[in-house]
């Protein structure tokens, strides 16, 4: 996070804030950090124990305007202004997949809030949101250890996530919001509190326990990736457009210095040569992964959850054969 002190005097919170939403696994992260780079932004990476702090025991993670009541409200602006001004930057980027079922919720709290969708195609986020559920099993039933609990790398995942908070304050907020009364307990590591005693990960959309029930875990991570876009297109047209932007994944990849320079202009600021020459080289053949791991038994397993949304999105869903 950047640490130089702006000399301007910084916007009113409400105009000082922009969400990068959208599925995991769609690039977010990486964008988030890019932004961060820039001298006037400071990026917040996914501050749950923000969001959260009056929903911790919610079963999902979807908030209506009607859940941004005045004590929520107030908390949520004290703790931005507070982020901001520790930073001493002008504008704070929040990186948080969740948010994008919550979309309502953070416009009633910021109503001129900045939104950016990154899109990505479903069928690569979806391998991936899959991989990552399959490594958090592996740390809960490790293959290496006899299928035991594996602490080395049940604690790299906690260092890394806690990491991702600049302020210590923010660490150790985030560490007692996310394991109070259960930093010992085994059987509640990886966030399955959040999932009933299940190893999850992800947006938990309304309804996620009967999906999870009735359906294998890779059309479950489908389902994770339409929820979350489906949230953001159904809020988009209540924003007005000079508020939001649609970002390709794949536009990024391909030309993701001028991609980033847009959406620098879009949060109203400017982008310097030396910034733009400073951000790191993407892989730009990350992509259409999923031509060549899903095998046609998964493929059939989550175009029907995925090809309607994709092709609304303009991605081809004309398969061979």
């Amino acid at each position: 996070m950047n640490t130089v002190m702006t000399k301007a005097c910084p916007p009113p919170i409400d105009k000082a804030v922009v969400f990068i939403v959208g599925s995991p696994r769609s690039g977010t992260t990486i964008l988030g950090e890019m932004l961060g780079r820039h001298q006037c932004i400071c990026q917040w990476y996914e501050p749950y124990f923000i969001w959260d702090h009056h929903f911790r025991h919610w079963p999902h993670d979807e908030r209506s305007a009607e859940d941004a009541r005045p004590a929520v409200v107030a908390q949520i602006r004290r703790d931005f202004r507070r982020y901001r001004d520790r930073s001493g930057a002008s504008l704070i980027v929040d990186k948080s997949p969740r948010n994008s079922l919550k979309i309502p919720f953070i416009k009633a709290i910021f109503p001129h809030a900045r939104f950016i969708h990154l899109i990505r195609d479903g069928r690569d986020a979806t391998l991936s949101i899959h991989r990552e559920w399959q490594r958090r099993r592996q740390i809960v039933n490790d293959p290496a250890r006899h299928r035991r609990f594996n602490y080395g790398r049940a604690f790299g995942v906690l260092q890394d996530w806690l990491g991702r908070q600049p302020l210590w304050q923010d660490r150790l907020r985030s560490l007692w919001f996310e394991t109070h009364g259960h930093l010992v307990d085994k059987r509640k590591h990886l966030n399955r509190k959040r999932w009933q005693g299940a190893v999850g990960w992800g947006p938990r959309f309304r309804g996620w326990e009967r999906q999870y029930d009735d359906n294998r875990l890779l059309r479950f991570n489908a389902l994770q990736w339409l929820k979350c876009v489906e949230a953001v297109r159904d809020a988009w047209d209540s924003i007005p457009p000079s508020r939001r932007l649609d970002v390709r994944y794949e536009d990024m990849l391909r030309d993701g210095r001028r991609i980033v320079s847009e959406i620098i202009a879009f949060t109203g600021l400017d982008a310097s040569g030396s910034f733009l020459d400073g951000l790191p080289e993407m892989n730009k053949n990350n992509f259409n992964k999923w031509q060549r791991e899903f095998t046609p038994d998964q493929l059939n397993m989550v175009r029907s959850v995925l090809d309607p949304m994709l092709g609304r999105l303009g991605y081809d869903i004309a398969y061979p054969g």
